[in-house]
């Protein structure tokens, strides 16, 4: 992730706005969850599998920006004492996906500067005409400064691990709810630096023949910090769309929104991504 500060000046703006952006950065680098698996929707991963033999490709880009961020009390407050100053976060990625079987699909997830690297499994345990649920388990390594760490070998500077469980439930052949709950632990050489916490749910829509798909969801993230830094949370609300051109393309495009938090940012911007198959 790319992180730049747009214009501030002065020495006691500067320690203002370094203080704040460090929190503000320290929530946005602990947000990895299992990563390189398939999703239908927007955040939340679901419960349906690459098909066997398979490999998806999807490049992705994000950009957010922030002009306030929730402090301690959950109160908004700017991060600058201007109004022409904010902080935006952009990055390119790329998501690799392999269906194993008819139960498990593999992959990898990386950012564009190779600052991160993700490997993510998931596994179907339940599958009945309307109800999936598959068991999530990933990898996360770091080399950005999350938490000021030198660097420690082959991981980076942290490494987290990741699990949890993705849930779809099928009302109608057009009409689907996706719901993921994940566990991750982030640590260094030094010991366990964060608890994270995750939970992520998509309701989706199909229109024009199953070519659009209407979505809406919301997204939890609550961090519990291990190295003196205080317990930050965020709750989001994301709209988007899915528009399935054919069997092998897809393009996603969604807007996350912050509606509460604590010690996080307040970010608005966009996300798309393309998926290919490739048979």
């Amino acid at each position: 992730m790319t992180y730049s500060y747009l214009k501030y000046s002065d020495s006691s703006k500067g320690v203002f706005l370094a203080l704040l952006l460090g929190v503000m950065l320290l929530g946005e680098t602990v947000s990895a969850q299992v990563a390189g698996v398939s999703a239908s929707k927007l955040t939340a991963i679901d419960a349906t599998l690459v098909s066997p033999k398979t490999i998806e490709a999807e490049p992705s880009f994000s950009y957010l920006f922030s002009k306030k961020a929730f402090n301690g009390n959950g109160n908004l407050c700017p991060v600058s004492f201007t109004n022409d100053s904010a902080v935006v976060l952009k990055d390119l990625f790329f998501r690799f996906t392999y269906g194993v079987s008819e139960r498990l699909e593999i992959g990898t997830f990386i950012t564009s500067d190779l600052s991160a690297i993700s490997f993510g499994a998931k596994y179907r345990f339940v599958q009945h005409k309307k109800f999936l649920a598959v068991a999530l388990l990933g990898l996360n390594f770091s080399n950005g400064s999350d938490f000021g760490l030198r660097r420690t070998g082959f991981f980076g500077k942290s490494m987290g691990i990741a699990t949890g469980v993705g849930l779809t439930t099928i009302f109608s052949p057009g009409f689907s709810l996706d719901v993921s709950a994940q566990y991750q632990n982030t640590f260094c050489y030094k010991g366990s630096l964060s608890d994270d916490y995750f939970v992520d749910s998509d309701l989706g829509y199909y229109v024009f023949n199953r070519t659009l798909q209407l979505i809406g969801g919301f997204s939890f993230q609550y961090n519990h910090f291990k190295t003196g830094n205080p317990d930050a949370f965020r709750l989001s609300f994301h709209p988007g769309v899915t528009i399935e051109t054919g069997k092998s393309f897809l393009i996603v495009f969604y807007t996350p929104i912050d509606l509460v938090g604590k010690n996080m940012g307040r970010f608005t911007g966009f996300s798309f991504a393309f998926t290919f198959t490739i048979h």
